[in-house]
């Protein structure tokens, strides 16, 4: 449960910096096109959110765990 406890820590950490400065995080670009400008950031050493930004509203699509495919969430 603890390890779980530490995920969930970041994961806040991750939404609390997207509330402020998202557009600091670098492009996500999916290998199949997409009609958006997604971006991405890491947490918990192996966790990645992927994002957009929308006027200014940060939409979260998808958590990936990046030792995993990275494009098995966005894909149909």
């Amino acid at each position: 449960m603890a390890a779980a406890g530490r995920l969930y820590a970041a994961y806040e950490e991750t939404l609390a910096f997207l509330a402020t400065t998202p557009t600091f995080c670098p492009t996500y670009i999916p290998l199949r096109p997409i009609e958006a400008e997604l971006k991405y950031k890491l947490f918990g050493k192996r966790y990645r959110a992927v994002f957009e930004i929308i006027g200014n509203d940060v939409y979260v699509y998808d958590i990936q765990d990046c030792r995993q495919d990275t494009d098995k969430s966005l894909v149909d």
